[in-house]
């Protein structure tokens, strides 16, 4: 029996509009900050309404299992209120969807309201080489080959035999 990644379709009405809400902070205390770093685990697609310079336009965006979320809180009727970066990770996406959804993602790392991205740990590389010795390479080269050349070669011979 093969298992099917859940699907949800983004429902802008979903929830009881009188449902209690719960920040994320509360219902976890002892992750000791107020949003909680958190990872699709269904396929979850929708569409958002963004102003553009030709207007209002409808841009489609979706988010695939493992696409990872911020958990801001909780709603009694069972709904969860989650933001991501959607959309070429320009526009971020906040919304209330079904607590199947997502779940909280332990292992990741939170700061400033949001997660710290591999990137800001980048890898320590090789030190590059200085430019002043990319330029003393050039001047190098430039000058083995005006000095391949006979007439500049004779040229810089009458200015050494002046000089004397």
């Amino acid at each position: 029996m093969s298992r099917t990644t859940p699907f949800y379709r983004y429902d802008p009405k979903l929830g009881d509009p009188r449902a209690e809400y719960s920040r994320a902070d509360v219902v976890h205390p002892a992750a000791g900050q107020p949003e909680l770093p958190g990872v699709f685990v269904a396929k979850v697609e929708g569409e958002t309404i963004i102003n553009t310079m030709n207007g209002r336009q409808p841009v489609a965006w979706q988010a695939a299992p493992g696409t990872q979320c911020i958990i801001l809180g909780y709603w009694s009727d069972g709904t969860v209120h989650l933001k991501w970066a959607a959309i070429n990770n320009t526009y971020r996406i906040d919304g209330r969807f079904p607590s199947w959804v997502a779940e909280v993602d332990p292992n990741a790392t939170m700061a400033g309201g949001g997660r710290v991205l591999r990137a800001n740990s980048p890898p320590v590389l090789a030190p590059g080489v200085s430019s002043r010795l990319v330029l003393l390479a050039v001047l190098v080269v430039v000058g083995l080959l005006l000095l391949a050349f006979p007439p500049v070669r004779e040229a810089l011979g009458a200015l050494v035999h002046a000089s004397r």
